[in-house]
């Protein structure tokens, strides 16, 4: 199995364990977040030194203004998700928002109570839409959403999603569809693709 192979399977398991906490039916008292194996950087993209960290991610046509939390594997091997319903996870070992390639940020779609979470309303975004990624320097990144889609949660086109480009991508992903009791499972995917337009740099005041 090639190396490309080795990372896509790694983010299906990502896809599969995401899902598990996404939904208002499941016990909060299970666990639900099964070991994986961890990341080997030697199977991450080579750091861009000059992206600086996301920190911070705005959807204005939804309301959604949230912390970015970089998400990976723990000293355990499972897979980390943001605690908090109202952040949003960066794949930390993707791509940066501003990167060639495409980078993802998935949210919580509802909660273990049934409380709609940061990616409730994603469904209402449409081609056109903007996104903003601010990073740790003050920057910000405008993406625009080229397209949505709804894929079955074991046929999301995983190269697309997380892979290299010539482009700068950010990806979406939330749970949709209807929630399988017996494999604890939402059947479909929501994918929002988007494209870096342009950044804005802090303008510093000159110093005194």
């Amino acid at each position: 199995m090639s190396r490309l192979n080795i990372y896509l399977l790694l983010i299906l398991v990502f896809l599969l364990i995401f899902a598990q906490q996404d939904s208002a039916l499941v016990d909060d008292s299970v666990n639900r977040t099964p070991a994986v194996p961890a990341v080997s950087p030697s199977l991450s993209p080579t750091p861009t030194p000059t992206i600086p960290q996301p920190r911070n991610f705005d959807i204005p046509k939804i309301d959604v203004s949230a912390p970015i939390v970089p998400v990976g594997v723990d000293e355990t091997g499972k897979m980390q998700l943001p605690e908090n319903i109202n952040e949003v996870g960066w794949f930390e070992p993707g791509f940066k928002p501003g990167e060639k390639g495409s980078a993802v940020i998935s949210g919580h779609l509802d909660s273990t109570t049934g409380e709609g979470a940061i990616f409730y309303h994603l469904h209402e975004l449409e081609p056109g839409d903007s996104l903003y990624v601010t990073d740790e320097l003050g920057a910000q990144y405008t993406f625009v959403v080229t397209r949505k889609e709804i894929y079955e949660y074991d046929k999301v086109p995983l190269e697309e999603v997380f892979g290299e480009s010539s482009k700068k991508h950010l990806n979406l992903i939330t749970c949709t569809g209807q929630w399988n009791f017996s494999q604890r499972n939402y059947s479909h995917r929501m994918i929002i693709y988007s494209e870096l337009q342009s950044v804005s740099r802090l303008q510093l005041s000159p110093t005194m």
